[in-house]
């Protein structure tokens, strides 16, 4: 970590260079030139007086192929990376992550909680309504790894709210001397899949929660949008039957799409059957092409896709990235979605968007929280 002295006496450009390094990994003056935006000429006399301070340090690659020439030298921070503590429900389990700011992941420790309540994912309480928990955990990762807690970056708590400001950090803050924030967990798996994912290189795409409640998170211009209440992108809450007198969701609408769905995609398709089904086997009927499971996915899919249809139709995103943890159940949902807005959506946006399966699988709110706290360094510097 920065000693303060050092820290304070940078200028902006050094500052920004410094963070870009932490965030790349090993790195050229040539790619660091080319990710900061900044002349080669200015990168370079930046980095001169960085490494003349002993703020980066130079790597001398291994040797290449004979006649391939002498490989560039590679710039990385001068003292222990900065790492991210992530929160994050797994299925049952609570789990606190330790990440790099590159997104490898350090350590982890995981306990199963217990919770009683009955409302839909979307709309629930911080992740196994202690804190507490969390922060214990963390603090062991941390330990694990033999990772010292001031090396801590940030720390991110996943949590299914549409606004996380609600939630009280006070447990983090007071057990580690970092930034802490709460953030919505379908945009924590769009930050992830735009960084490390299927969203890589796209300006503009929507990202679609289902494997533990139905949410999106939406990227724009680069950046994630949170919009002016931070309700942006609560898809659970898209009106998708019109009942003026059916029950009321905990948004305080009626006919909402969580309604619909239920706490999971996995709780709506053992409606379907007579016994209660663990979630394996239902990807395993999946994996199988078992035609209720794929029929119910396939129609829930098209469900999901209504709204999304019209949001393309009004955003024109480039792509819908679909949640990676589905596994199997995957491909009948992006089908049912894909049909969905080639129906309902404007011809020409139909004909453009892509609707892509997400690369990240269970890792894509870890890594959204690693994106986080990367983009928040580089803002503040």
């Amino acid at each position: 970590m920065l000693s303060p002295p050092s820290s304070e006496i940078l200028r902006p450009n050094p500052r920004r260079l410094l963070s870009l390094v932490e965030c790349s990994g090993p790195i050229t003056r040539a790619q660091l030139a080319e990710l900061s935006g900044l002349p080669l000429t200015t990168v370079a006399g930046v980095v001169a007086e960085m490494l003349r301070r002993r703020l980066l340090v130079e790597v001398v690659p291994e040797a290449g192929p004979r006649g391939a020439g002498r490989p560039p030298r590679t710039l990385v921070p001068a003292t222990a990376p900065r790492v991210v503590g992530v929160i994050a429900h797994r299925g049952s389990d609570l789990h606190a992550a330790v990440v790099g700011l590159t997104g490898v992941a350090l350590g982890g420790r995981s306990e199963t909680v217990v919770t009683h309540d009955p409302t839909p994912a979307g709309d629930a309480h911080p992740p196994g309504g202690s804190l507490e928990l969390a922060a214990g955990l963390l603090d062991a990762a941390l330990r694990d790894t033999g990772i010292s807690a001031q090396r801590l970056a940030g720390v991110v708590v996943s949590v299914a709210r549409p606004r996380p400001a609600e939630v009280d950090l006070a447990p983090l803050r007071e057990r580690f001397d970092a930034p802490v924030v709460a953030e919505n967990d379908a945009n924590l798996g769009a930050l992830g899949e735009s960084s490390f994912g299927a969203g890589r290189g796209l300006d503009s795409f929507v990202y679609v929660m289902l494997g533990k409640g139905v949410g999106a998170g939406m990227v724009f211009g680069g950046r994630l949008q949170r919009g002016a209440a931070g309700f942006a992108g609560e898809l659970a809450h898209v009106q998708v039957r019109d009942q003026e007198d059916g029950p009321l969701c905990v948004c305080g609408g009626r006919g909402c799409l969580a309604q619909v769905m239920g706490p999971s995609l996995h709780a709506f398709v053992r409606r379907a059957y007579a016994r209660r089904l663990s979630v394996p086997e239902v990807l395993s009927l999946a994996a199988d092409r078992e035609p209720g499971v794929r029929r119910t996915f396939s129609d829930l899919g098209r469900t999901v896709g209504r709204p999304l249809a019209d949001l393309c139709t009004m955003l024109d995103p480039a792509a819908v990235v679909i949640d990676g943890s589905l596994g199997a159940a995957g491909e009948p949902v992006m089908a049912g979605i894909r049909e969905a807005i080639d129906r309902h959506a404007a011809p020409a946006v139909a004909d453009s968007v892509r609707v892509l399966a997400g690369q990240l699988g269970e890792r894509a709110e870890v890594l959204g929280g690693v994106a986080l706290v990367r983009q928040r360094s580089l803002d503040e510097r």
